[in-house]
């Protein structure tokens, strides 16, 4: 009888018989070699083949469908000069250049057709699938483990909002420059191959901004393969590194038009943000909402139920309740597990890389140092995960060294778990396929969100179904009046409902209202611009309301 089994980092066919020990190697070395990222693509694209006629959904209306700036190729300027949004006029965005300019080549390849946008995202996850097994090669981990670990990773509900989502294109995308630069580092860290990384380092900041937490993740790979772990000088090599990120988030925490302080100072203002104010000014109050996402992360990361966007987490100001006092014990075991290897046992030490790997990955998202606008997001989990299952898998292998009867069983439950992890996959990603399906499992999941609401409704209202949108945005209203976008949305409607002077009446009251939520709201004065100039003709009214509209658009990136 005949199975499978690596050998190094190659699939081999060995003889289960005891007696027999000679393998049969039916493949050439280099097929045999190709072989694992063969089954990862494969296994991807059977998770996710099913996303490539999925709509576009909540933040790819601004970053994509009615982003100007993926238009033509004249507007490479406006893209690495701008905000992820500024090509739709809308406030805010992140500064991601490298994730436009490779929306403006799906655009061009499909004429705007959202099945290369797709196309993008599975391609950049097939392409980090493999980089993660080959990670977990060059910390010579075994192979089977680091296999199955890449496996699992790479079929993962959790990571349908980086993949499924189109605007997640940053997740990937960073992560194919952070995952490339460390291999590339690996196994000695020569000054020489630091100085190689520069190149992949800011293309991975121009991809997403947390990968100014690289340095960081070169000292936990530092730290897991140099025997002078122990001593500074280890880590002085990688001074390039620190700086680049000094200086870039220096510039980017001062950086006007982007998310720097002055934006998100006036976002934690808004009426629709009250709860998180207390979080933004809080150090203690962020350090202790972060100790609570903990298990909820791994709770999702273990078996990943209810995945939606839009999640009311609560800000924690008190230590002595359930979700805080978790995530401190989880934070004390991690530490403990690292002191443990250095200490007593190295068994546990490719464990304590995969704490310190998912430590330096997600620190940007942790709020603990710059307030956060989301205080949790799926998405967030999509690199840091790879350190916790590359760990986990190497400490089961080393762990299970005198006992390898139990291999063969535990291979099995891991091919089990991907195999329904993929199914799973494949199911969320039908959640993704329009707004009503993606909004109403929100809603299914227990959320109440004012935009969510807003979305929807503006979606039934530009499909014409008016009486659901005016249902949800007042809905909305009675829960808390304080989104400006549900009062545009229901003012939208009524305009297109009827022409009338009842119906223009309530527009001009809900855009009035809009504007006393967000004073900066152009586009309440843009719609009463319209309305006077058009329906009432008002020239003087349209005119102020125009020229209000012109001098807040002149202020967007």
């Amino acid at each position: 009888m005949i199975g499978i089994r690596f050998a190094d980092h190659h699939f081999t066919f060995v003889p289960m018989s005891l007696s027999q020990t000679k393998k049969i190697d039916f493949l050439p070395a280099q097929a045999r070699a190709l072989m694992p990222y063969f089954i990862l693509a494969l296994a991807i694209l059977a998770a996710y083949c099913d996303i490539f006629t999925n709509d576009f959904i909540y933040d790819d209306l601004a970053t994509i469908q009615y982003n100007s700036y993926l238009h033509g190729w004249s507007h490479i300027g406006d893209i690495l000069t701008n905000s992820t949004m500024g090509g739709a006029h809308v406030a805010g965005g992140f500064y991601r250049p490298l994730q436009g300019l490779f929306y403006l080549f799906a655009a061009h390849l499909g004429n705007g057709d959202t099945f290369w946008f797709h196309a993008l995202n599975l391609a950049l996850h097939i392409a980090n699938a493999c980089l993660v097994y080959k990670l977990g090669i060059r910390l010579d981990f075994d192979a089977r483990g680091v296999f199955l670990a890449a496996l699992i990773w790479s079929v993962h509900p959790l990571h349908t909002e980086a993949v499924t989502y189109m605007s997640g294109t940053a997740d990937p995308l960073c992560a194919f420059f952070c995952l490339s630069a460390i291999i590339v580092l690996l196994p000695d860290f020569t000054p020489r191959k630091i100085l190689k990384t520069i190149p992949l380092f800011l293309l991975g900041i121009a991809a997403k901004e947390t990968m100014v937490m690289f340095p960081l993740l070169v000292v936990a790979c530092l730290f897991y393969v140099s025997p002078q772990r122990f001593n500074p000088r280890t880590y002085f090599r990688t001074w390039p590194l620190w700086i680049i990120a000094l200086v870039y988030a220096y510039w980017r925490l001062h950086a006007e038009n982007f998310d720097g302080p002055l934006t998100y100072a006036r976002f934690y203002e808004l009426p629709a943000a009250a709860q998180l104010k207390a979080y933004a000014y809080s150090p203690l109050f962020r350090f202790l909402t972060f100790l609570a996402t903990l298990p909820q992360y791994l709770q999702l990361l273990v078996w990943p139920t209810h995945l939606h966007m839009e999640r009311n987490f609560s800000v924690y100001e008190n230590f002595w309740v359930w979700p805080v006092v978790i995530g401190f014990m989880m934070t004390l075991f991690a530490a403990g597990c690292i002191v443990y290897s250095c200490l007593r046992s190295k068994d546990w030490l490719s464990m304590s890389w995969g704490f310190l790997w998912f430590a330096a990955a997600h620190a940007p998202d942790t709020g603990l140092l710059v307030p956060m606008n989301s205080l949790f997001l799926e998405h967030w989990m999509y690199l840091p995960s790879v350190g916790l299952f590359l760990g986990l898998a190497q400490t089961v292998v080393v762990l299970t060294r005198r006992l390898p009867q139990a291999r063969p069983f535990i291979c099995l439950m891991a091919l089990v778990l991907a195999c329904a992890f993929s199914i799973k996959t494949y199911e969320q990603n039908k959640i993704w396929h329009d707004p009503v399906s993606f909004y109403e499992n929100i809603f299914a999941s227990g959320e109440s969100s004012a935009r969510a609401d807003n979305n929807l409704a503006l979606y039934y209202s530009n499909h014409g179904q008016y009486d659901k949108a005016i249902d949800l945005c007042n809905r909305e209203i009675a829960h808390a009046d304080v989104y400006s976008g549900t009062r545009y949305t229901l003012a939208l409607t009524y305009l297109r409902m009827s022409k009338d002077d009842e119906s223009i009446a309530k527009a001009i009251e809900n855009l009035h209202r809009a504007l006393e939520i967000d004073p900066d709201f152009y586009l309440a004065f843009q719609l009463l611009g319209d309305i006077y100039g058009n329906l009432l003709h008002d020239k003087e009214k349209a005119d102020f309301y125009n020229s209000r509209a012109e001098a807040l658009i002149n202020q967007l990136p």
